[in-house]
């Protein structure tokens, strides 16, 4: 449950996920896996992260510009989620070894389960969100360091929605999109304009999503916001213009800052329809031009 992945800077991908009796439970363990650069098949899991005793619900990954790739994960010692410390560990070389893990949170308590979409601001800051409750909305917070992680600090802001996904734009502003505390029937927009202390929102274009699923935003090196997220429902259009009604993973790019998202379609290979299995909580579903992964 709650993986996260990221590209080492050797080329490599490192993804890693918790697996556990129950989720509240301290029997909880990170694994990992790793897609090698040029290699077609992951290798076997094998333990990343297993302190004893210990829940370690959330996870994320994130590499800098230097070659260092930080490890972050919640670390309670009662059986639940919403009453983590928050601790880091870094590696230097792709992920073969790790630092001793540092709490750099050590109140225990909400806003330190840390989810897959952490990233590095334009000025160098290390941003992690975290979920700012335990159930299924209630929103996210932020931890960031101004300097290379020797220092943390919760803004105090909240975005709308768990799990959310946060990117900065170019004049300095965060973008974010969450699960729940939805607006309007549609997925909650965050926008801070003074690094997570406060935020302002609105709804969004985008249907909401539900358990099981989590929303993504990239910066791409070309210039554009790529976001990715779910839909029981969503208008796209084709090659030819013509609109049509897809449901399942979607990617969508906006080239004004999230102001607009002209272009989105679902994540598939556009064959015929054919049943795959999804695994875990997603099962059996139907691939094909309008219908991708729920």
């Amino acid at each position: 449950h709650e993986p996260a992945l990221v590209e080492c800077p050797n080329g490599d991908l490192l993804a890693i996920w918790f697996s556990c009796e129950t989720e509240t439970g301290r029997e909880m363990a990170q694994l990992a896996s790793r897609l090698r650069y040029g290699h077609e098949e992951w290798e076997d899991a094998s333990i990343f992260w297993n302190p004893p005793d210990r829940n370690v619900t959330g996870a994320a990954l994130l590499a800098d510009h230097k070659g260092t790739i930080y490890h972050f994960s919640g670390l309670g010692t009662s059986s639940t989620w919403g009453n983590l410390a928050l601790v880091m560990r870094t590696s230097t070389d792709n992920g073969a070894t790790w630092s001793k893990a540092r709490i750099i949170n050590p109140e225990h308590g909400l806003r330190n389960m840390p989810i897959a979409s952490a990233f590095c601001t334009s000025e160098g800051a290390l941003v992690v969100p975290c979920d700012a409750a335990t159930g299924g909305s209630g929103g996210t917070a932020l931890h960031i360091s101004y300097n290379g992680g020797e220092d943390w600090v919760d803004p105090g802001g909240t975005i709308a929605g768990i799990h959310a996904a946060v990117a900065q734009l170019k004049d300095g502003r965060l973008l974010a999109f969450g699960r729940g505390d939805n607006i309007d029937g549609k997925m909650p927009k965050s926008i801070s304009c003074d690094m997570g202390k406060t935020w302002t929102y609105s709804a969004s274009e985008f249907p909401p999503i539900s358990g099981g699923q989590r929303a993504i935003l990239r910066r791409l090196k070309e210039g554009p916001l790529f976001f990715a997220s779910f839909a029981k429902e969503i208008t796209l259009v084709d090659a030819d213009g013509k609109k049509f009604t897809g449901s399942g993973l979607f990617g969508a790019l906006s080239f004004d800052e999230g102001e607009t998202w002209p272009i989105k379609r679902l994540i598939t290979d556009d064959g015929p329809g054919r049943v795959l299995n999804g695994g875990a909580w997603t099962g059996n579903f139907v691939m094909s031009f309008n219908s991708a992964e729920p």
